[in-house]
């Protein structure tokens, strides 16, 4: 595969840091690493969202009003784009510290701008398209924010739900989104329908999957009988049903990872459900090339799961609860199964459809998950891809 020469070598990226680190993070220092290993000079400035727990009011109103427009991280992210010549600024999460301030700042200080959306917040004011155990679309479907507010979508509260909406609204009508970044990069074709929606031209748009290095491949004849679960433990992520198909069925599970269902985990372990606490990657990378199977039941809209990529690059056969974007990144019986999520019945009927396999077609189910892997998320090509961005922003 030919890659176009290195263009616009020097960025700078931007990045909010999560209060819990988490895949966008991950994704984040991935793509530096393979950016510097590949030639460019990548510059990161980090904020974080530690003034969101403060239980200071004067703090809180500050936080409150940098939703609409951080003037330190305006100055901020100008300054370095000036001081080292910067030719495009990339930015991952902006929320909340950030904020969009950062945009204003490259187009100013004479940057090309770049923005990856992960999540749904520019639509969304919990970022997830989920209230109520199931999922929601009120605010995209009303063309407003006022469902979210009336339901206190953010944080539990209607106060800082009003003042994120606000703060999102304010930047539609500024023409942030339309103006002030040039090229935005989405994971899947939903989330640019979605922008599309808000009046982003599509040909600003680029659909371009997440991508890992590559890991040790391993094969079925070496892989123990366990299945693994490895993520957020949130209600959310679908943890309730997952352990109760595996209480059902008496098959082998292990989980790991940490989140506010904790305690729900620890008191329904058994025999066969053990739960192992947050992993390093290191030992993850392990965990993906020993399982059986990787169980991922999550009920939301994801935008596309690291994990399921990991699960891929080393041959462990997925069983995902179907949505909108796993059923584009999976396909049913050929690398992978899908069940209806939120099912503990559907959940233990595809992992009987695997279990139903022999060796020989495990094997060839593996290899096309491997497959998948090389096919849409090797690095190689990704940096394809993102070259072909800097470039363009010339």
């Amino acid at each position: 595969m030919q890659l176009p020469e290195p263009a616009n070598t020097n960025l700078l990226f931007v990045h909010n840091k999560y209060l819990k680190t988490g895949g966008e993070d991950s994704v984040v220092s991935n793509e530096i690493s393979l950016l510097r290993k590949h030639g460019y000079t990548v510059w990161l400035k980090e904020f974080g969202n530690e003034n969101f727990q403060s239980t200071n009011p004067i703090t809180t109103f500050l936080a409150g009003f940098n939703f609409f427009f951080n003037l330190s991280a305006f100055f901020s992210v100008y300054r370095l784009i000036k001081k080292h010549k910067i030719k495009v600024l990339h930015t991952h999460n902006f929320f909340y510290t950030a904020s969009p301030a950062v945009f204003w700042a490259g187009k100013l200080a004479g940057a090309k701008t770049v923005m990856t959306i992960h999540n749904y917040r520019l639509f969304c004011l919990n970022a997830l398209f989920y209230r109520g155990g199931g999922t929601c679309m009120n605010c995209v479907d009303a063309r407003s924010f006022r469902p979210g507010i009336r339901h206190a979508c953010f944080k539990a509260s209607p106060t800082l739900s009003a003042i994120l909406a606000a703060s999102l609204q304010f930047h539609r009508k500024a023409g942030t989104w339309l103006h002030k970044v040039d090229r935005f990069i989405v994971l899947n074709p939903f989330t640019k329908e979605l922008l599309q929606g808000i009046g982003v031209n599509g040909e600003k748009i680029t659909v371009k999957s997440n991508f890992i290095a590559d890991t040790a491949y391993a094969d079925y004849q070496n892989r123990n009988n366990t299945y693994l679960y490895a993520g957020r433990i949130e209600e959310e992520k679908g943890i309730r049903h997952m352990m109760e198909a595996f209480q059902q069925s008496g098959r082998k599970l292990l989980i790991a990872g940490d989140g506010n269902m904790v305690s729900y985990v620890k008191e329904n372990t058994s025999e066969t459900i053990q739960y192992i606490g947050q992993q390093t990657p290191e030992q993850i990378a392990i965990l993906f090339q020993q399982c059986k199977g990787f169980i991922f039941p999550s009920l939301l809209t994801e935008g596309m799961p690291m994990t399921l990529i990991e699960a891929f690059a080393a041959g462990a056969v997925p069983i995902a609860a179907a949505s909108v974007n796993t059923s584009s990144m999976l396909s049913d019986g050929v690398d992978g199964f899908l069940y209806e999520g939120g099912n503990a019945s559907s959940l233990n009927q595809a992992i009987g459809r695997l279990e139903e396999l022999d060796l020989s077609a495990l094997q060839i189910l593996s290899g096309n998950a491997r497959k998948k892997y090389e096919n849409h998320y090797h690095e190689s090509i990704h940096l394809v891809t993102i070259r072909s961005i800097y470039a363009n922003e010339d």
